[in-house]
């Protein structure tokens, strides 16, 4: 054990440690001796852009598979990975390995409406949008507007074409889709005891006090999942958490008061049962991750509901002809608002109330008949483009700079592209790509 583990350990909260070893019992050990070593890291495949064997070879590393996905990974991220073409391009997404296990257990399958409902930073909303394929409905909620725009950078670099992303009360999404969804993920926000080696912070908010107050609003929570799941539905309840007030009891308390939800069996090898409801998964640190509970239930009453779809202001001939110029293959549906275009493999629903964040693929704008294509437009999994430039190394690390690329070649915008996975857009003049990287995006200057 290094020397700031040791310190670390000297300056754990006295009652959370009691609390494990009560939890633990003989076990209790090896817990200690798991998290007095450095934190699992791991990546996830993105399968909308990527294939393993291809990532293999471009990390030229090699991964180790991960139990918790059928593709995720033990990966020892190297400094400044995330600057890298391969993160930028959204071929991967970095994640603790055991984080992804709640949506192996939520098992999505194409065609169907999901909602992610505590969704920020998007590791588990990117996961589900990688088993739906781009085709289904995804709507990702995140309460907390700040971490709302971390999620949609991350389901842009996605690139998924049927994500729907909010910013509101869950409350509010209970009451306008009131039995809509096939599936419901609640990664409910949580005292995190399973991230303290990860997030020191986690551990120095850590109380009993915080641990009640978690418990009290995850049921306010679940409750509203519950009402969003159409008859026959599954949702998924899952945290980073170990305590059985915020797993355990808070599963039993719900199932008590929602007596047509049923506890399922998960179904995977990974992990270990629970001694107290053997039908829902724990993970420890010493069983290769973390710290997470997944609890998987289906409703069995209700009905199934519908919500309305937005009417598009009418899209001028023109511009879907400039649009088509750029893709190969159109989008099923496209939507239209005050300028904004938008595109998605599936309808274009209302939210109601509720604050929207992004509404599928905001493909460009409509300015003084002329279309401009957006960043999200080329980060998108849908279709192909009509033009593209692939750059090397060199090359792909100046355009992650803002730096403009000097290539002959027709004139228009072009997808730039870093081993066949666009990076971004630019716009050519004939000899030189005018770098359209989003300026917030840009790597700084060396």
């Amino acid at each position: 054990m290094s020397e700031t583990l040791k310190e670390y350990w000297k300056t754990m909260n006295s009652a959370f440690l009691e609390q494990m070893k009560e939890l633990l019992k003989d076990e209790y050990p090896s817990y200690i001796a798991a998290v007095s070593e450095p934190a699992k890291q791991g990546l996830r495949v993105n399968t909308l852009k990527a294939d393993v064997s291809e990532i293999t070879d471009l990390l030229k590393e090699r991964l180790v598979p991960s139990a918790f996905s059928a593709n995720g990974f033990y990966f020892d991220k190297p400094t400044g990975f995330g600057l890298s073409p391969v993160a930028r391009s959204g071929i991967v997404y970095m994640q603790e390995p055991s984080a992804s296990g709640a949506v192996t257990v939520l098992r999505p399958e194409k065609g169907m409406r999901v909602l992610d409902l505590c969704a920020a930073p998007g590791s588990k909303a990117t996961q589900i949008a990688e088993y739906l394929g781009n085709d289904g409905l995804l709507v990702a909620n995140e309460y907390v507007s700040k971490r709302s725009l971390i999620l949609r950078e991350n389901i842009i670099s996605n690139g998924t074409s049927c994500a729907l992303l909010l910013n509101s009360d869950t409350a509010d999404i209970a009451k306008h889709f009131h039995d809509y969804f096939d599936m419901v993920l609640c990664d409910a926000p949580c005292s995190g005891e399973g991230m303290f080696r990860k997030n020191e912070n986690a551990e120095s908010e850590w109380s009993e006090e915080n641990v009640i107050h978690c418990a009290q609003r995850q049921k306010e929570i679940l409750h509203n999942a519950y009402l969003c799941l159409k008859k026959d539905g599954v949702l998924v309840y899952s945290t980073c958490t170990f305590n059985l007030c915020e797993n355990e009891d808070t599963v039993k308390q719900f199932l008590t008061s929602h007596p047509d939800m049923v506890l399922e069996d998960p179904d995977v090898s990974f992990g270990r049962r629970s001694s107290i409801l053997p039908d829902t998964v724990r993970i420890f640190p010493m069983d290769g991750g973390e710290g997470h509970f997944i609890a998987r239930m289906r409703k069995t009453s209700g009905t199934v509901s519908d919500v309305p779809v937005l009417k598009s202001e009418k899209i001028p001939s023109a511009l879907l002809s400039q649009l088509h110029e750029i893709i190969t293959v159109p989008y099923p549906y496209y939507y239209l608002k005050e300028g904004r275009l938008y595109g998605g493999s599936a309808p274009f629903v209302s939210a109601g109330k509720c604050r929207i964040v992004s509404h599928q693929v905001y493909l460009g704008d409509w300015l003084k008949n002329r279309f401009v294509p957006s960043h999200h437009l080329f980060m998108s999994s849908w279709g192909g483009f009509a033009h593209t430039a692939e750059l090397d190394d060199h090359e792909a690390d100046a355009y992650l700079r803002g730096d403009q690329i000097f290539r002959k070649g027709e004139k228009g915008y072009y997808a730039v592209c870093w081993h066949h996975h666009a990076l971004g857009g630019a716009k050519s003049d004939g000899n030189v790509l005018k770098n359209h990287y989003p300026k917030n995006l840009r790597l700084r200057p060396r």
